[in-house]
């Protein structure tokens, strides 16, 4: 007698999964604009599937849909809209021009963003705070490389541009896979009432992205990809004082004990 197992088959929640599709789509998008030489709308639909890749996740904890089998598509798209098509619009913006270099550090990119999509499925359970995420994500990472050719939309024929390119890209991928944290900026607004700080806020933003928006792109960007390494670097620096001050009322207390 054969016993029939049976096979769970995996949610699929309408709402979120069309927003990570939509997202897809518009990688897709990116890489035929790259494909036909439109680099700045090839990096405008790169940022357009950021915005997207947020709400999918905000839509799914919004109406209680969030699953595993979101969670992994999810990451394939991200793996296509952020990690492929940004590599793809970089090495054709950019790095074409130094050969096989340009090759291997466009590769670097997408394998950054691999390794760091595959550390996140694995943790995504088991994270002991939300707030923080560990090392650069790779949306983050695309929008900022994005930025650069939203900003400067004309393919490069230089080879120390070029170069300087090249090394961005290294460092952007190394932060992908560090263990440096980064804040989560959705949870900050998440579930926060706008005061008159948040309001002025958002109202600069808007404006920003209305008038001047090829530089809101950048800064942010690039704010958001230091903001790693300095959060680091002030996490040190705090140890250290807070390391010596121990010392130094340690050192009193001993000093009291003997003179006692």
């Amino acid at each position: 007698m054969k016993m029939k197992i049976k096979q769970t088959v995996p949610r699929l929640y309408f709402l979120p999964s069309l927003f990570t599709l939509t997202n897809v789509f518009f990688g897709f998008m990116s890489l035929t604009s790259t494909f036909y030489g439109r680099y700045r709308w090839a990096a405008l639909w790169i940022i357009i599937a950021a915005v997207l890749d947020g709400l999918d996740g905000l839509v799914a904890r919004a109406t209680k849909t969030s699953s595993d089998f979101g969670i992994q598509l999810d990451s394939l798209a991200d793996a296509v809209s952020f990690a492929t098509a940004t590599s793809v619009l970089i090495y054709f913006w950019g790095l074409k021009i130094i050969g096989p270099a340009g090759v291997f550090f466009s590769f670097l990119f997408i394998v950054g963003g691999l390794l760091r999509l595959a550390r996140y499925n694995l943790r995504t359970k088991n994270l002991p705070d939300r707030r923080f995420y560990q090392g650069l994500t790779v949306p983050s990472a695309a929008i900022f490389l994005a930025s650069l050719v939203i900003f400067h939309p004309s393919p490069n024929y230089e080879s120390l541009t070029a170069v300087f390119l090249a090394g961005l890209v290294l460092i952007v991928s190394l932060l992908m896979v560090s263990t440096l944290r980064y804040r989560n900026f959705i949870s900050i607004f998440q579930n926060r009432p706008i005061d008159i700080k948040s309001g002025l806020l958002l109202a600069m933003i808007i404006a920003a992205l209305i008038f001047r928006p090829k530089y809101f792109f950048l800064i942010f960007s690039t704010l958001n990809v230091l903001a790693g390494p300095v959060d680091f670097l002030l996490v040190s620096v705090r140890k250290k004082l807070l390391t010596r001050k121990t010392e130094r009322e340690n050192a009193q207390v001993k000093m009291s004990d003997l003179n006692g």
